[in-house]
């Protein structure tokens, strides 16, 4: 199964020599294996320092390549430093590149050369296009050569096991996490971060961005809490950045594109001073809000270290998308993820706001007897929507088994079907979404809120297997819905759901046990189906928190009973 991997998500900045960090790297070296080569090419370094601690970095780029010159391009160090301002100017393959001198530079140097791999390969994956793409498993080459080179480079380590999460090889990752973490040389930044992400390897598939707060030059408070519920791009930059400067029109578009929806675009500036970004604000017309990161806290949050990085957050604030530096594509990929993620079901409170409690029922807010003529009446009001947390969405499929760590469930499906993709998954989801907007609630609707609305626990769409998705049937769902409880009566007015949709219910609503687990089991059959669409449901109550269904259909009543003999493999770990 394809797994989906954020794309452009990495940890870039845990191997890049930070420009803070690049004249106590070049300078210290500059004793041993720079030793021997003239004053010029030291002056030049030193020069390349100064005008790194100014900003100015096109500068610094050209005096490290005065000095590469000098020293007859044999000098690891200056190439690895020209790596780190290529990227900073947004010039990831001249990054890679250079990367790849410094390592074939190296020589014996073997501490060096373990520093240059592991620089290009966190770069290969920072710029992949998704899990197929050729650049990671060339990144998985270089960080393992990185770690035979210099076992002590034990950030190599964690970005490899990291990648092995993404792809979906949890087994081989939580090793190389477990490694890292019980290695002496493990940095106590990242432990906790190792810690969790062996508990749940799912999590590096969908990375939540860090918590942040601050406030633009315009006076606005920025928070991620506040931004909940919104599509935001985050555009990390300095107006000293070419390339940056060059992506403000696209900017400006996608603004323009986007501004009757749910969107935000932040600019994190570089600038040493607000003066210098106020003026460059004021004479480009940037009219979204800006906030002067002049001491790089919010980039370090985000591990920035190349310019522009743009960072699209879905509205529950996990990083759907990064990328470095300005490519030809670049205008078209961001228009693509925003609006892939302002299709998708927001599985959480609006912006602002918080969640509201499944299953409340207070004096101001008012529960129908489910099916009753107060709910078909309700049905007609406006919907408001309650959905479960981004994390349903975490489960993965390898082999013939579906697996979801944030519900503690394991299902074993027909070994041979095909797996819905994240994508195909959103399409569905959206399609029954707007299909409930379109025709009301069903008669299961939870309760209707003081401004008359009625609030509707969507049963969002976490997996889906068919034989064929050509023909649909047969095929195997899950969904999960925000529910406290579930009881025989709910299920009984769920079945009347399902005569509404001209289905004819074949076994009546029951209670059955999988494993230890009571589920409630309804069979029905379509009778305007051509050929016969047979359906099982098959639900139970995960946490006191969610609904979770199996729904089966099949061509035929064998063929139904065949594949809810699957049923049996579910495995629940989860109270």
């Amino acid at each position: 199964m394809e797994m989906n991997i954020p794309r452009r998500r990495n940890l870039l900045g845990n191997v890049s020599i930070l420009l803070s960090l690049l004249i106590a790297v070049t300078t210290a070296r500059s004793s041993t294996s720079v030793q021997g080569q003239s004053d010029q090419v030291t002056q030049a370094i030193d020069r390349a320092n100064a005008l790194i601690v100014q900003k100015h970095i096109p500068e610094a780029l050209d005096a490290l390549r005065e000095a590469d010159r000098l020293s007859n391009h044999t000098c690891a160090e200056c190439y690895l430093g020209m790596a780190n301002l290529d990227c900073q100017l947004g010039d990831v393959q001249s990054g890679l590149d250079d990367a790849q001198r410094a390592e074939q530079s190296a020589g014996e140097d073997h501490i060096v050369a373990a520093e240059a791999l592991t620089f290009r390969a966190s770069l290969l994956v920072a710029t992949s296009s998704g899990p197929t793409d050729e650049r990671l498993k060339e990144a998985e080459r270089e960080y393992r050569e990185a770690l035979s080179l210099d076992a002590k480079r034990s950030i190599a380590r964690f970005e490899l096991a990291v990648l092995l999460l993404q792809e979906g090889r949890d087994a081989e990752g939580v090793a190389e996490m477990r490694a890292y973490v019980t290695g002496p040389f493990a940095n106590p930044r990242y432990v906790d971060r190792a810690d969790r992400l062996i508990a749940d390897p799912s999590r590096a598939r969908a990375l939540p961005s860090e918590d942040f707060s601050f406030s633009t030059i315009e006076g606005e408070t920025i928070s991620k809490a506040g931004l909940r519920g919104k599509v935001v791009l985050l555009d990390f930059w300095g107006s000293w950045c070419p390339p940056c400067r060059e992506s403000v029109p696209i900017l400006a578009d996608l603004r323009r594109k986007f501004s009757n929806r749910d969107f935000e675009l932040v600019g994190i500036s570089s600038d040493a001073d607000e003066e210098t970004l106020r003026s460059f604000v004021s004479s480009h017309h940037i009219n979204w809000p800006e906030f002067l990161d002049a001491d790089g806290q919010v980039a370090g949050l985000f591990e920035i270290h190349g310019f522009p990085t743009y960072v699209i957050l879905s509205r529950g604030g996990i990083i759907a998308f990064r990328q470095v530096g300005l490519a030809p594509d670049t205008a078209d990929r961001l228009n693509d993820v925003i609006k892939r993620e302002l299709a998708k079901v927001y599985t959480g409170p609006p912006s602002g706001a918080s969640a509201p409690e499944a299953g409340v029922t207070s004096s101001a807010v008012s529960a129908h007897p489910v099916g009753s003529d107060a709910a078909v009446a309700a049905a007609r009001a406006p919907l408001e929507f309650t959905f479960p947390p981004d994390d349903v969405q975490n489960g993965d499929a390898g082999g013939d088994v579906y697996r979801n760590a944030f519900l503690g469930l394991s299902y074993r499906f027909p070994g041979s079907w095909q797996v819905a993709t994240p994508e195909m998954l959103d399409e569905l989801n959206q399609a029954r979404l707007e299909q409930m907007r379109l025709h009301g609630a069903p008669s299961s609707i939870e309760q209707t809120v003081p401004n008359g609305s009625v609030r509707v626990a969507f049963p969002q769409l976490v997996f889906e297997a068919s034989s064929d998705f050509r023909q649909r049937v047969p095929n195997v769902a899950i969904t999960v819905a925000q529910a406290s409880s579930l009881t025989l009566e709910f299920v009984q007015h769920e079945a009347e759901d399902l005569k509404r949709q001209e289905m004819t219910i074949v076994t009546a609503p029951r209670q059955i046990t999988i494993g230890r687990r009571q589920f409630f089991r309804t069979d029905a059959e379509s009778v305007q189906a051509n050929p016969s669409r047979w359906t099982a449901r098959m639900e139970t109550i995960i946490g006191q928190q969610y609904r979770v269904t199996l729904e089966i259909d099949a061509r035929s009543k064998q063929e139904l009973d065949e594949l809810a003999s699957t049923s049996q493999t579910i495995v629940i770990s989860k109270p």
